[in-house]
C-alpha cells in the first residue's frame, strides 16, 4: 500500500516499541541512510524514508495527521440496529403496535424516540455507519419508524426485493448489532411476550429462544455480537442468562402479558442512550453467540388444534399434545422450516375470524356474501386464476 509517493504502511509489531514519536528530534538526528518509523495512535506502523532537508516539518506533520485521521475513520465499527415495538418505552397497550389501530401513530412516535436515543449513544460511543432495519411487521406498507424524524446520522435499509431481517440482514460488513424495543419469549410473563408470532415457542438444542436469540445466532455466522438490547424487565433476565456482557436498557416493568408500567420518556431515553454508549465502548469484550450444530428444533404451540395443523409438515416427531420436533444441520435452514410450521399453525386463526363474523351486527349479510363468492367460483367456467399482486417498489424488512 502506498501513501502518496514515499509512504509505506505495514502491520504493527513489537519492533515499533521504543521509537521516539517526536518528529523534531528525528529531524535533528536525520541522515540519508536512516529509516524512520512512527507508531501512530491507531496501532499501524508507518514507514517512511529519511527526511529530505528541502521538505518542511509542516509537510510531514500534515501527512501524518491526515493518515492518523483516515486510519481512525476506517476503524469506526459499523452497527446494524433492529427495532421491534412491543418493548418500547411508553407502550403499554398492544394497540400502539398495530397499523390497523388508531393508537398506532403514538407508537411510531415512541419508536422513533427510542431509536434516536440509541443512535445518539452509539455515535457518542464511537460508532461509524449505523443501518436501521424494521423487525416488527405492523402491517403498514411503510416502515414503522418516522423516517423524517429519524436521526440523520443513521440510514434505513430498503431493498428492491423482499427480505427476512433476522436472517438476511447480518453480514460481514457489520461489527455490532443493537436491538431496540424487544420483548420476552413466548409463554413467559413479559409484556406482549411471544416469539416470532403469538402461537409458538422456540427451543433449539434445549435453549429457549427469544427473538433476540434468533438474531444473535444468525449474526454469529459472521462473527457479530449483539451488544445492546432494550425492553422490559422480564426480557432483561432472559437476555442476561444468554448474553451476560450485553448491555440492557430496562424501559418498563411487565405487570401482565397485556400490561406494563413504563418509565417516563426522558428517563427511558437516558437509559437507552447510556446503554448504547457503554456497549460501543466495551465492544471488544462482547463476543458473538455461537450455537453448535446439529440443531434440534422443538416447537411448542398454544393448543392441540394449532399443533395438529402444523403436524401435517413432513419429517416431524410429536412430543405430547403441543410440541413438534425436527433436526437440521444448518441453523438458518432449520429456522426457515420452523416458520413453515408456524404458518400452518396460524391457519387455526380462521376459527377466530368466523367467531368475529358471527359476533358482528352484519353477520348474516357477511355470511351470505361469503357463500355467494364460494358458489360463483365453483360454477365459473373460467380457469381458476388470480391476478398476481403488483410488486412493491421497495421493501423494508418485516412487512
Amino acid at each position: 500500500m502506498r501513501i502518496l509517493h514515499d509512504f509505506h504502511v505495514g502491520e504493527c509489531t513489537g519492533e515499533g516499541e521504543g521509537f521516539q514519536t517526536n518528529l523534531q528530534e528525528y529531524s535533528r538526528k536525520s541522515h540519508d541512510s536512516c529509516m524512520r518509523r512512527i507508531l501512530d495512535c491507531s496501532g499501524i506502523l508507518v514507514y517512511y524514508p529519511p527526511f529530505n532537508r528541502g521538505i518542511s516539518m509542516k509537510y510531514w506533520l500534515t501527512i501524518l495527521v491526515s493518515f492518523v485521521f483516515l486510519s481512525s475513520a476506517v476503524a469506526q465499527p459499523r452497527v446494524l440496529l433492529y427495532y421491534d415495538m412491543e418493548g418500547l418505552s411508553g407502550v403499554r397497550d398492544w394497540r400502539l403496535t398495530s397499523a390497523a389501530e388508531s393508537q398506532y401513530p403514538q407508537g411510531r412516535m415512541f419508536l422513533t424516540a427510542d431509536v434516536n436515543s440509541a443512535i445518539r449513544g452509539l455515535k457518542d460511543g464511537g460508532a461509524g455507519e449505523i443501518v436501521v432495519t424494521d423487525a416488527h411487521g405492523s402491517g403498514s406498507p411503510e416502515p414503522d419508524i418516522l423516517l423524517e424524524e429519524m436521526d440523520k446520522r443513521a440510514t434505513f435499509e430498503f431493498r428492491d426485493t423482499a427480505f427476512a431481517p433476522y436472517t438476511d440482514m447480518p453480514s460481514s460488513k457489520y461489527q455490532a448489532i443493537v436491538c431496540i424495543g424487544m420483548h420476552a419469549r413466548a409463554f413467559t410473563p413479559g409484556f406482549l411476550a411471544h416469539t416470532y408470532t403469538v402461537e409458538p415457542a422456540f427451543n433449539v438444542n434445549g435453549l429457549d429462544f427469544t427473538e433476540t436469540t434468533i438474531i444473535a445466532v444468525s449474526a454469529a455466522r459472521f462473527g457479530i455480537p449483539v451488544i445492546m438490547v432494550s425492553g422490559d424487565d422480564v426480557l432483561e433476565k432472559q437476555v442476561r442468562e444468554q448474553f451476560p456482557n450485553t448491555e440492557f436498557a430496562v424501559v418498563k416493568t411487565a405487570r401482565a402479558r397485556g400490561d406494563a408500567d413504563t418509565l417516563t420518556q426522558p428517563e427511558a431515553q437516558r437509559h437507552i442512550y447510556e446503554a448504547a454508549r457503554s456497549a460501543m465502548r466495551k465492544l471488544s469484550s462482547i463476543k458473538p453467540f455461537h450455537l453448535d450444530g446439529p440443531f434440534e428444533f422443538a416447537m411448542s404451540f398454544q393448543n392441540r388444534a394449532q399443533t395438529d395443523r402444523a403436524a401435517n409438515y413432513p419429517g416431524l416427531q410429536r412430543r405430547g399434545d403441543t410440541t413438534l420436533v425436527f433436526s437440521d444441520t444448518d441453523f438458518i435452514e432449520g429456522y426457515k422450516r420452523s416458520l413453515a410450521l408456524v404458518r400452518l399453525a396460524t391457519t387455526e386463526r380462521t376459527s377466530l375470524l368466523f367467531r368475529a363474523v358471527r359476533e358482528h351486527p352484519a353477520a348474516a349479510e357477511i355470511m351470505r356474501r361469503f357463500n355467494e363468492l364460494v358458489h360463483e367460483r365453483w360454477f365459473s367456467t373460467d380457469e381458476f386464476w388470480t391476478p398476481p399482486t403488483p410488486p412493491r417498489k421497495r421493501y423494508h424488512g418485516a412487512q
